[in-house]
């Protein structure tokens, strides 16, 4: 079984496609000559899936296994779910432009190919879609959580976003808040200030004590100015930082309605798949 399992994972390489699991009864030339097969398609492009699932539909006496040229030939396979007696299955994988494929296997029981009017026909269809099911399925399920974690990667770029700009405006209200205060306390400032150089010019009080003064007024006004100057250009980078932002939120939610429609595809597919 283990050799079967190898072999298969050389040989696929599937894509998906949004089609309805269908069995159909074809004649294939396989190295050793045309016989009648069951062609089905594959929803796959996960080998370890495929060997995983191939196992639990094979089962454990798969009889002699030899692979050529890309194909299997597994001789004298014991596949209870088809046949009480032992099969031959010549095993291939047709490959198609568009990135589909379809697993392509001849059973036979007794020399006797598995045909529409053969009693196993019915049990190998089913083998058939079983096994295209439980490949399919798996690998889709798991390509719908990869689309929605995509999903749920925009949305969460989309609320970073938001959220940051909540922040920013918090911190605009803030400052602005800190600017009335600042220009409310340089009122003070610059009517003590202009009181201090009259005296000064005026020769009323002790110089040095009104330099001082002076001095000490001078800073608190450039601070003052200073603080309302920064808080400003904090108030202009916060709106500029918000439209920038807006412009990625735009662009996210397009990008948001986009992944929507993928997730809904691929759900779609499962669904049809399950059928």
């Amino acid at each position: 079984m283990k050799n079967i399992i190898t072999s298969l994972l050389l040989l696929f390489t599937i894509a998906i496609s949004a089609q309805k699991i269908v069995v159909k009864d074809i004649k294939y030339k396989f190295l050793s000559g045309q016989k009648f097969a069951l062609s089905v398609n594959i929803h796959s492009d996960d080998k370890k899936d495929i060997s995983r699932a191939f196992k639990k539909q094979a089962g454990n006496d798969a009889g002699t296994i030899v692979e050529k040229k890309g194909e299997i030939f597994m001789d004298n396979a014991l596949i209870p779910e088809i046949s009480s007696n032992k099969i031959d299955l010549f095993v291939a994988i047709d490959r198609h432009k568009d990135g589909t494929a379809n697993l392509i296997v001849c059973f036979e029981v007794n020399n006797n190919y598995i045909v529409p009017k053969s009693k196993e026909y019915k049990n190998a269809v089913k083998f058939m879609e079983d096994l295209s099911k439980e490949i399919s399925i798996v690998v889709i399920e798991k390509e719908v959580v990869a689309e929605e974690r995509k999903l749920n990667k925009i949305n969460e770029k989309i609320t970073t976003l938001k959220n940051k700009n909540n922040n920013l405006a918090a911190d605009s209200k803030k400052k602005k808040g800190e600017i009335e205060k600042a220009k409310s306390d340089l009122k003070g400032v610059s009517t003590n200030l202009k009181s201090t150089t009259n005296s000064i010019n005026s020769g009323k009080g002790k110089l040095d004590k009104l330099t001082k003064q002076k001095e000490k007024l001078d800073g608190k006004y450039d601070k003052l100015t200073r603080s309302i100057s920064k808080d400003e250009q904090a108030i202009r980078d916060n709106e500029r930082k918000t439209s920038e932002n807006k412009r990625d939120i735009e662009s996210l939610e397009s990008d948001k309605e986009k992944q929507e429609k993928e997730v809904e595809k691929v759900k779609e597919k499962l669904a049809k798949v399950k059928k």
